[in-house]
């Protein structure tokens, strides 16, 4: 997920991470994960803030650093 520059600040990303996670529910969908590097301080604050918590998992990617992320999801309610 990326917003472009000029658009940053405005919600957007934080409206994107809400609509996959209405998505994610409605699919029945029990945990989202994620994969950043660890110098995008903005976007990890996003994920934080969102309810995100680190993973102990490492990875890389063509030599990058990556991290996981994840979030619980409540259970989908029932009709």
């Amino acid at each position: 997920m990326a917003v472009i520059p000029v658009a940053r600040g405005r919600g957007i990303g934080r409206q994107l991470l809400e609509a996959v996670q209405v998505f994610a529910a409605g699919v029945g969908a029990r945990q989202l994960s994620l994969t950043t590097t660890p110098f995008l301080d903005g976007a990890i604050r996003l994920y934080e803030n969102a309810g995100f918590q680190h993973s102990p998992e490492s990875l890389e990617l063509h030599g990058t650093p990556l991290f996981a992320m994840v979030k619980p999801l409540p259970p989908a309610a029932k009709p």
